[in-house]
């Protein structure tokens, strides 16, 4: 009985610490998730190559990744896409959906697999540790500061 004691004891004083950093850490207003790169910018994508990019993209295909995580053509506009892997694994999304990612771009590598060069056709593509799909409420993501700057409406640091 002591022991039963102790631990709700302990679970009623812990819980509501957890509950109070999440109300605060998850605060969505109208400038969370920003973007950086659009149709716009697309042509000068270069500059952003190693840096941080948030876009918005219409799935076009899907594959699978060397990690058996989705990989995404995500069309940008007419002309522009991009692939994008996603660090985690996604299975609310589909070809027509569109999602907005976040992630590090990078030259397509030079060592792909024979299964990769046969989609990985453009010179970048975007390592994906965020995703926010508006149409199905759906926010996947993997760090904890990067995932805050974002909601409080900053591009999240290449840390």
């Amino acid at each position: 009985m002591k022991k039963l004691y102790s631990f709700l004891l302990l679970t009623l004083s812990v819980v509501p610490l957890f509950g109070q950093n999440n109300l605060q850490s998850n605060q969505i207003t109208k400038n969370s998730f920003p973007t950086n790169l659009s149709e716009e910018n697309f042509k000068t994508l270069k500059k952003f190559n190693g840096k941080v990019v948030a876009f918005d993209g219409v799935i076009e295909k899907v594959e699978n990744s060397r990690n058996n995580t989705p990989f995404y053509k995500l069309r940008i506009s007419n002309d522009n896409y991009l692939w994008t892997v996603l660090m985690f694994k996604n299975g609310i999304n589909k070809t027509g959906d569109t999602i907005r990612v976040v992630g590090y771009l990078r030259p397509v590598p030079a060592e792909t697999s024979e299964n990769e060069k046969q989609y990985l056709d453009g010179k970048y593509m975007v390592i994906s540790f965020g995703l926010v799909d508006f149409a199905n409420s759906n926010l996947l993501f993997l760090s904890g500061q990067q995932k805050q700057e974002w909601i409080d409406g900053k591009i999240p640091t290449s840390q």
